[in-house]
């Protein structure tokens, strides 16, 4: 071959060559381009609600794969970017549709185009972003994350409105409780707002709210805040808050009934001094009004109006009539008031006052007329017999079945000179015996005497003849009596008596 020909082939190869390697450079450049154009934004073909097509930005912006790319997700992800964003695509109408981001410099614009089941959409980038705002993008995003891992996973409801009122962010709770009220998801009311209202934050209430399909009743404390231009709102479940408060009312009317029945009237003060509970014996011990009685009054006013009905004792100093009722109040705060209060209709009213749990103070008024006559009539009763015992003319004791010195006559006393009245300590047998034994001949009748006295079970009466040291002779008679108890009884013979009986006297011994 010519070498004309060789060199000649040679340039033709090299030319073709050149032109092949130009040829790729630019395709794979076309390709690139094409390829970069199509990663600035967003792109997704609906049907039905499910994704038939999307671009690898789509995929990496909702962080699936195309099988698992729904209307339903791309909506829960972008609701809170674009508000007017349907939750159903058959809420659009046909043709296209153009949704600006409602966040204040955000400038991105989503395109929805309906052609009867189908929806495409398209959302550009909005800038091309440097090196260091891509790295606080990343930065941003791990907070994010955090942030709805924490949101997300909370036992308690939480969402936003925007500032017409439309819910734009809930939580799992929150939609799950959203679920079980059978309220449609994704709605623009949010829960609550037909008990809320439109009252403005900051709002704190509680709320009650049914499920279904068991229709129960739960409770929950809500709280609404302003932030941003925007609503925040949570709402914690307090059911068991709630079921206390009830079980405590029911016990406090449990106790209402149990007090409604006493005898005694109950006032009980609260730690700020009102009248928080009382009895119907209250209303007729006091001749206080119900109707006041429920406008819990104070201590002071309470004690004010029972002065006015005259149901407890005037005060001698009116002017320190505050500082009495203070020191009253005081007094039943630490458990140490008890008085007695006789009225000027004749009754006797015993008044205390106990302190209670949260510095709370409880009076209780308890008639005591009929106890204090009974009293009263023992009392008198007793002076009766004293007085007939005292007229005896013979001497007179009385010892319980432990030996002591019940009683005795004026005439004993004076013969053996005994007074009990005189003596801080019990009288006993045997202090007897030995001033007996004094002022008499020696005897065995006082230990049969005493072991009389100590004995239990029939016994009989029987007397003895006692010589004393002066000469008298002293008839002793001993009888038992009802309980167990003895009188011995001392006459002094009339023909044997040669010394007075005021010469008998003789200091106690024993």
């Amino acid at each position: 071959m010519p070498l004309i020909d060789i060199i000649t082939f040679a340039l033709v190869a090299l030319v073709s060559a050149f032109a092949a390697l130009v040829l790729f450079v630019c395709l794979d450049k076309i390709q690139k381009n094409a390829a970069a154009h199509f990663d600035s934004e967003i792109s997704i073909l609906f049907d039905d609600g499910l994704a038939k097509h999307s671009n690898s930005a789509a995929l990496v912006a909702f962080g699936c794969d195309l099988e698992a790319l729904t209307w339903d997700l791309m909506y829960r992800q972008l609701r809170h970017r674009f508000k007017l964003l349907p939750s159903d695509p058959a809420q659009l109408s046909e043709g296209v549709h153009y949704l600006r981001a409602h966040m204040v410099g955000d400038t991105g614009l989503l395109t929805l185009e309906k052609r009867g089941a189908m929806v495409e959409l398209s959302l550009p980038a909005t800038t091309e972003l440097s090196v260091g705002q891509s790295e606080r993008l990343l930065v941003l995003q791990s907070k994010i994350d955090t942030l709805e891992r924490s949101c997300g996973s909370a036992p308690y409801p939480m969402w936003q409105k925007d500032e017409k009122g439309t819910l734009i962010w809930s939580n799992t709770a929150y939609d799950e409780l959203e679920r079980s009220v059978d309220q449609s998801a994704g709605g623009t009311s949010a829960l609550f707002d037909d008990v809320l209202g439109s009252a403005p934050a900051p709002v704190h209430r509680r709320v009650a709210i049914t499920t279904k399909p068991d229709g129960q009743v739960h409770w929950y404390d809500t709280s609404l805040k302003d932030m941003d231009g925007l609503t925040v709102a949570h709402a914690v479940n307090i059911d068991a808050v709630i079921d206390a408060e009830v079980a405590q009312r029911n016990f406090v009317q449990t106790l209402a009934k149990t007090f409604a029945q006493l005898s005694i009237g109950l006032a009980i003060f609260d730690r700020k001094g009102q009248l928080a509970l009382f009895n119907p014996a209250l209303v007729d011990l006091t001749r206080l009004p119900a109707e006041f009685l429920s406008t819990r009054p104070d201590l002071l006013s309470f004690f004010d109006r029972l002065r006015e009905n005259r149901m407890m004792p005037e005060p001698k100093n009116y002017g320190s009539w505050r500082q009495e009722i203070a020191d009253l109040i005081k007094a039943a705060a630490d458990g140490r008031y008890l008085e007695t209060w006789t009225l000027e209709s004749g009754q006797t009213y015993r008044i205390s006052g106990k302190p209670h749990p949260d510095r709370a103070v409880a009076f209780l008024i308890e008639d005591i007329t009929a106890q204090v006559n009974i009293t009263r009539n023992f009392r008198a009763e007793l002076d009766m017999g004293q007085s007939m015992m005292d007229a005896l003319s013979e001497g007179l004791a009385v010892f319980s079945p432990a030996g002591v010195l019940s009683l005795c006559n004026r005439v004993y006393s004076e013969m053996w000179g005994f007074d009990p009245d005189r003596s801080f300590a019990d009288i006993t047998i045997n202090d007897s015996v030995n001033v007996w034994q004094a002022n008499c001949m020696p005897t065995t009748a006082w230990r049969d005497i005493s072991d009389f006295i100590k004995s239990s079970g029939p016994r009989k009466e029987w007397s003895v003849a006692i010589q004393t040291r002066a000469g008298n002779t002293i008839r002793c008679t001993v009888t038992p009596v009802t309980g167990g108890a003895t009188m011995v009884q001392f006459h002094m013979l009339e023909d044997t008596v040669s010394t007075p009986p005021e010469a008998m006297k003789v200091a106690r011994t024993g």
